[in-house]
């Protein structure tokens, strides 16, 4: 595999940071025994402490015990395992982090496609998870899970295909945990086509959210297609749907990745989907119900058994990078494409880690809050959970740090919590990137400091009697 070091400048002004090029830790792990082959990792304030932690569930082949645990972070990217969620839900095809009832923190969905259920475990308020409780439990062989407003009645709904029901159907939410009965997205009443990846988005652009759905076909090719939702259109409270007229693509052998993004970065989204079997990845510019042209950001030469193409800007430059993951044998590795302007991604991948773990999934946030895009990620092979620093963003220490020091969460709306080992009094200053003093506060071991009527921007942290400076975003 091909490993070029993209080296690129990133400076704040008055941010005491040496910082310089997007490359990433060597990985840290969090978990050295998920139980067998970990397949699905997602990230979110699950505890709602302001602080974005992990989830991760196992996909058993052999179909022992599998499992959905949680990983609690401190803000710092310090992850601790937390009590298991559950051992008794089996095959988890499926994995969605969301806040569908409104309290305490982001709640778990999961599929099994083996006990033919969709289920869900509540954010307690108390740092753990409620019981499972079922949106669907006659669901047959349910794949990938998404979670999004659907009907536009501000809760949270979900979308599933049903495998051997040839069917893709969604649930509608209330806010308080309750769903309706399943409503069919798409159907193949001729008991062909089987559905089981899909993506959500405003693909048209009218607001609602429309689904990509991608189809296995025995024997091959597998196909990639677009549904709209009609709510907009019908000027009602319903909920329709219409598929595009052409096609994205009927030419796959082996589907395992389907998603909306902007990956030419040219403000209007594209399809972006994975070929395990051919090792490609592909992009498609596609014109709603018109021409889809594919376009190439990956192949067999660079990674021969491609799992997931996740598109994200990680190097801060507003342009959409394209990062993705290997589940062959060969390579395992995750690499990225920097993006460009209004075109196709760069040909020639860097590299951020390579080793034999076969990372099919990986979850993508700002683990230790230095305001850049760090990755966590499970090795199918290795049965482990760890996650990878981005470099991108380094916060700099010109004098002794201070012990213990955590400021969290980053960015924040409202308050700042401000905590350390030491029981002395503190004393700093915030300023704003101009140097402006904004505040003044006396901190002790642990602190909340209220930040609502700052302005949103930058902002940088002074302690009297020390060199070191530290950065937050008001938002």
């Amino acid at each position: 595999m091909k490993t070029v070091l993209l080296k690129l400048c990133f400076c704040f002004i008055f941010c005491s940071t040496a910082l310089a090029q997007t490359t990433f830790n060597t990985l840290v792990t969090i978990d050295p025994d998920t139980g067998d082959e970990p397949y699905e990792i997602e990230s979110g304030d699950l505890d709602g402490d302001g602080t974005i932690d992990l989830v991760m569930a196992t996909y058993d082949a052999a179909g022992s015990i599998d499992f959905i645990k949680w990983y609690k972070n401190d803000g710092m990217g310090n992850f601790t395992i937390q009590p298991t969620i559950s051992s008794s839900i089996t095959f988890i095809d499926g994995l969605e982090v969301a806040d569908i009832d409104g309290q305490f923190g982001d709640d778990i969905i999961v599929s099994s496609v083996n006990q033919n259920k969709l289920v869900y475990f509540l954010s307690n308020g108390t740092g753990g998870f409620g019981s499972e409780t079922a949106i669907d439990n006659m669901i047959s062989a349910p794949g990938e899970v998404k979670a999004g407003d659907v009907n536009m009645d501000g809760h949270i709904d979900i979308i599933v295909p049903s495998f051997s029901e040839y069917k893709t159907v969604w649930y509608a939410g209330d806010g308080t945990g309750n769903f309706s009965s399943e409503q069919v997205i798409q159907i193949d009443v001729a008991n062909v086509d089987t559905p089981y990846f899909v993506d959500i988005a405003d693909y048209d652009g009218d607001t609602d959210l429309d689904v990509v759905i991608g189809i296995y076909t025995f024997p091959a090719p597998q196909s990639i297609e677009i549904y709209y939702n009609q709510y907009i259109e019908s000027g009602s409270t319903a909920v329709t749907w219409i598929k595009d007229s052409q096609t994205v693509d009927n030419t796959l052998s082996r589907i395992i990745n389907i998603a909306f993004a902007d990956v030419n970065n040219d403000s209007q989204l594209d399809v972006v989907s994975t070929d395990i079997n051919s090792g490609d990845v592909i992009w498609y510019n596609k014109v709603k119900n018109g021409s889809s042209t594919p376009n190439i950001i990956s192949d067999d030469s660079i990674i021969n058994g491609p799992a997931l193409a996740y598109v994200t800007d990680i190097d801060n430059d507003n342009l959409n990078d394209v990062i993705v993951t290997d589940f062959g044998a060969s390579d395992d590795a995750i690499i990225w494409f920097k993006g460009n302007s209004n075109a196709s991604p760069d040909i020639t991948p860097t590299t951020i880690t390579d080793n034999n773990f076969q990372m099919v999934d990986i979850a993508v946030a700002d683990f230790d809050n230095d305001m850049d895009k760090d990755i966590a990620s499970i090795g199918n092979f290795s049965d482990t959970v760890f996650w990878l620093s981005n470099n991108l963003i380094t916060l700099g220490l010109l004098g002794e740090s201070i012990d213990g020091l955590k400021i969290y969460p980053n960015p924040t709306h409202n308050v700042l919590n401000i905590t350390t080992h030491s029981n002395e009094v503190l004393n700093l200053s915030i300023m704003d990137v101009v140097g402006k003093e904004v505040l003044q506060k006396s901190v002790r071991s642990t602190t909340k400091l209220d930040v609502s009527q700052l302005q949103n921007g930058l902002y940088i942290i002074k302690f009297e009697g020390s060199d070191s400076t530290y950065k937050f975003i008001k938002q």
